[in-house]
């Protein structure tokens, strides 16, 4: 009898020698995410949940293996052996469904990450790569830089709607293709008429 209680403590014991660390770096995990701390080189992991996107640059991709994942899992690992174990389940089961439960939050907390980052990034938007993208005037825009309008143009996968001036000698109507030769101050597009190359 003392043997199996010796067995059974020194059982629940790994459980607690998990949970308790790896709740503790969870928390201080969480906190760092929250105040901004947890991006880039963080606790996260770094860029290892980064992916080279189509046009160069890197975007979020679904990684399973981060250090974040890592202290998610065995966090609830821990707190899920030990409340199989006080619930009397068997050794066996208890392993088999904490690592269940260990791997679906990790899934979850893996996938709202993601999907986080995305929306994140989806709102940054870097006007340099404006430069030769082709557009509609949406508002008419003033010769020789007299006035802004503005042009329609999709801009990394999203249509946009931007300032833009010209050093036309004529005001370009609405409905009339442009392309961006440049950005200038305040991010505003420089543009010129499409058949003015194609005449």
């Amino acid at each position: 009898m003392i043997d199996w209680l010796t067995e059974v403590l020194a059982f629940d014991r790994v459980y607690w020698y998990l949970a308790i660390p790896f709740t503790v770096l969870l928390a201080i995990q969480l906190v760092a995410t929250f105040v901004g701390i947890g991006g880039e080189g963080g606790l996260d992991g770094g860029e290892d949940g980064l992916d080279l996107g189509e046009d160069g640059d890197f975007e979020p991709g679904f990684q399973l293996f981060t250090v974040r994942n890592f202290i998610t899992f065995f966090a609830v690992f821990g707190w899920a052996g030990i409340t199989f174990s006080n619930a009397g389940l068997g050794q066996f089961a208890t392993i088999l469904l904490s690592t269940i439960l260990g791997i679906i939050v990790l899934l979850i907390v893996s996938a709202l990450f993601y999907f986080i980052t995305k929306l994140a990034d989806s709102g940054t938007m870097d006007i340099q790569r404006a430069k030769g993208v082709t557009g509609e005037v949406y508002l008419r825009i003033p010769a020789k830089r007299k006035g802004m309008g503005k042009v329609s143009i999709k801009l990394q996968g999203s249509l946009r709607e931007l300032d833009a001036m010209t050093d036309e000698d004529d005001v370009i109507t609405t409905g009339n293709m442009v392309v961006v030769k440049d950005v200038i101050s305040n991010g505003i597009l420089l543009v010129e008429k499409m058949n003015k190359e194609d005449a």
